[in-house]
C-alpha cells in the first residue's frame, strides 16, 4: 500500500525534525517527502512534492502559515496545524473542522490526527476559507453554510441563535433565519466577548438586541419584537 506524502512546515529545524521522527517511528503509513522553514520554500515543496498530508506550524518568523494558504487556489491536501497555544487561532481551526496539535507533540494526538486526516478527507479549501474569514474579521463575522454556499454573517446582526433538532437555528435582526448542522456548542466558542449569553443550554442570547422595557419575567424580548421563552429568569440573565 503506499504511503500519504506529507510536508512539515516549521521555522525551527528541531520541531521539523522532532515532527519527522515521531512520524517515522509511530506513523508508518505516513511518508515525509519534504520540509520548509519559511513561506517560499513551502510554496515550493507543495508545488515540487504534491503532498497529500501538510504540517504547518501557525506562527512563523516573517508571518504566519495561513499566508502559504492564501497563495494557493485549491487546497487539495488534508492540513494538520502543529503550534503553540494560540486562543484565537485554535477556536477559529476547531470551529471549521482542521486538525490542530500542540507542541510538545503528544504521541497518541498525534496517530489519532494522521489516522482522521488520511481516512476522512475534509473539504480543506471551505475549511480554511471558514478559519481566513473567521480571523480576518478578528471575530465579528461567523461563517455559515447556506443553500447558496458559504456566506460571513455579521455577528451584531444575530439576535439569538437556538438549538434544533439537526444542530443550530440563526435568527437575525431582519427576521430571517438559518438553519446550521452545527452544534449551538461550536459557535459559543466562537463568540468572542461579553455580548451574547448561553440560556438553558438552548439559546445563545445576543445582550445588545435585548428589549429591556419588553423582557418579562420568563421572556427575552428583542429589539425587533420577536421573542423567546426561556426556564431561567431574565434578570439574571441581563
Amino acid at each position: 500500500m503506499s504511503k500519504t506524502r506529507a510536508l512539515i512546515v516549521d521555522d525551527e529545524l528541531k520541531s521539523r525534525e522532532v515532527i519527522k521522527t515521531l512520524l517515522g517511528a509511530f506513523c508508518p503509513e505516513v511518508e515525509v517527502v519534504a520540509d520548509a522553514e519559511d513561506i517560499a520554500g513551502a510554496l515550493r515543496a507543495i508545488e515540487d512534492y504534491k503532498p497529500q498530508l501538510v504540517f504547518l506550524d501557525i506562527t512563523l518568523k516573517e508571518g504566519d502559515s495561513f499566508q502559504i494558504l492564501k497563495e494557493i487556489d485549491e487546497i487539495d491536501f488534508e492540513i494538520i496545524f502543529v503550534t503553540a497555544y494560540d486562543e484565537y487561532s485554535i477556536k477559529a481551526l476547531k470551529f471549521s473542522g482542521i486538525k490542530c496539535l500542540f507542541k510538545p507533540l503528544d504521541i497518541e494526538e498525534l496517530r489519532a490526527a494522521v489516522k482522521d486526516a488520511i481516512s476522512h478527507k475534509t473539504n480543506t479549501t471551505t475549511a480554511y476559507q471558514m478559519v481566513n474569514g473567521i480571523l480576518t474579521s478578528k471575530f465579528t463575522k461567523i461563517p455559515v453554510i447556506t443553500s447558496a454556499g458559504l456566506v460571513f454573517t455579521p455577528v451584531k446582526d444575530i439576535t439569538y441563535i437556538e438549538s434544533s433538532d439537526i444542530g443550530s437555528s440563526i435568527h437575525f435582526i431582519d427576521g430571517h433565519s438559518v438553519d446550521s448542522k452545527r452544534d449551538i456548542s461550536e459557535f459559543d466558542d466562537i463568540l468572542i466577548g461579553d455580548s451574547f449569553r448561553f440560556v438553558d443550554k438552548l439559546y445563545l442570547i445576543n445582550l445588545d438586541q435585548v428589549s429591556l422595557g419588553y423582557s418579562k419575567d420568563k421572556t427575552v424580548g428583542f429589539t425587533n419584537g420577536t421573542s423567546v421563552t426561556i426556564k431561567s429568569k431574565v434578570k439574571d440573565l441581563l
